[in-house]
């Protein structure tokens, strides 16, 4: 709850000019830029890495690529604090019970940014830092992200079907298979934003409600009668996926 907190005062505290600022003993990584050199070949002239300093004798590398954002933790005599380990997307941010407040804002965006408190308390202030930017041409791997933030939940919505359920950030959609043999219900089609609704022939009612939104919700019923329809969540993306 701190860090939500704080965040949310952020461009008033933060942007006025907290930003991560370089010491002595990281100096060198900090005043440029530098192109990396990964294991995979097609990556190496996109990954650039900048040292900095969060304070508390405690600095980061920070990796940029178009697999994202990282950062290890490095101390300036020992190098990398391996107690910390590294922040990426599936990552994005130091539990609480580490001592310092860091996280990876916007870890699936071209401008990720680090925020980070090494003073505890509430005197101290979060400081933001820009990773460094890749060469020109280069960009993020769209279809990673998207593999990396598509999340499917399976729903028994009843008459022996389930619904599986599937949040990417190109929106909701599903799909029916049976529920005893888990073949795929085709003459059912799949429901997403340009078709949040099954026709009224298919016999039974599914709609995705409010498809374009963060929350959307399956709005269901497969009995007839007065039989009340129910609602189902749709699971959500990881922290910092992005819906287009």
């Amino acid at each position: 709850m701190r860090r939500r907190a704080l965040r949310t005062g952020l461009a008033v505290a933060a942007l006025a000019g907290s930003a991560l600022a370089p010491t002595a003993a990281f100096a060198a990584g900090s005043h440029g830029t530098r192109t990396a050199s990964p294991a995979d070949p097609s990556t190496a002239r996109c990954t650039v890495v900048k040292e900095d300093s969060i304070g508390a004798g405690t600095g980061v590398r920070m990796t940029m690529s178009p697999q994202g954002p990282s950062v290890v933790f490095l101390d300036p005599v020992d190098g990398p604090i391996t107690g910390l380990g590294t922040l990426d997307r599936s990552r994005p941010a130091l539990p609480q019970d580490a001592g310092i407040d860091v996280e990876i804002l916007n870890p699936y965006g071209s401008t990720p940014q680090l925020l980070a408190k090494t003073n505890g308390g509430n005197d101290g202030l979060y400081g933001l830092a820009d990773f460094p930017r890749m060469p020109k041409g280069c960009s993020v791997d769209k279809a990673l992200v998207i593999k990396q933030c598509t999340v499917v939940k399976s729903q028994d919505i009843g008459a022996g079907t389930e619904a599986r359920m599937t949040t990417s950030p190109q929106g909701p959609s599903v799909d029916f298979y049976d529920w005893a043999d888990g073949t795929r219900i085709s003459r059912l089609g799949t429901l997403d934003r340009a078709h949040p609704k099954l026709p009224d022939s298919a016999g039974i009612y599914e709609e995705i409600v409010e498809p374009n939104s963060w929350n959307p919700r399956l709005k269901s019923k497969t009995e007839g009668g007065r039989t009340e329809y129910a609602f189902f969540d749709f699971a959500k993306m990881p922290k910092g996926c992005p819906l287009r």
